[in-house]
């Protein structure tokens, strides 16, 4: 139940704090547990990287929080049910990281992104 903690502190600080940096301390922490670094097919990898391509494209970043976000999607099929389990939506999740990909590939200005939790 530990990480079930973290994951709601991941959100909250993905959606609250807006602070990506510290969701990807939290949702690395998790990985280590979870797996012992063994895997990056994890649902905390996911997520990490979808927070790191939040932070690069707020931070005008724009080509690595292409290549992030792209990386997000790996195995993101696989990912579903465990993305749903901690409470967001996967299918909506997967639509806004395809639609920052078009933002970002645009150059647009960052614009505050949240995830879509039930």
């Amino acid at each position: 139940m530990e990480n079930n903690k973290q994951y709601i502190e991941f959100i909250n600080t993905f959606q609250e704090e807006r602070d990506f940096f510290k969701c990807h301390e939290i949702l690395e922490n998790i990985w280590i547990k979870e797996t012992a670094c063994n895997t990056k097919k994890h649902v905390s990898i996911n997520l990490l990287l979808i927070s790191v391509g939040v932070l690069h494209w707020r931070n005008k970043n724009f080509k690595g929080a292409l290549s992030v976000l792209r990386n997000s999607l790996n195995d993101y099929e696989e990912m579903r049910g465990e993305i749903e389990k901690i409470g967001i939506d996967s299918y909506k999740l997967k639509n806004l990281v395809e639609e920052l990909l078009i933002k970002i590939s645009l150059n647009e200005t960052y614009k505050e992104v949240y995830l879509p939790v039930f």
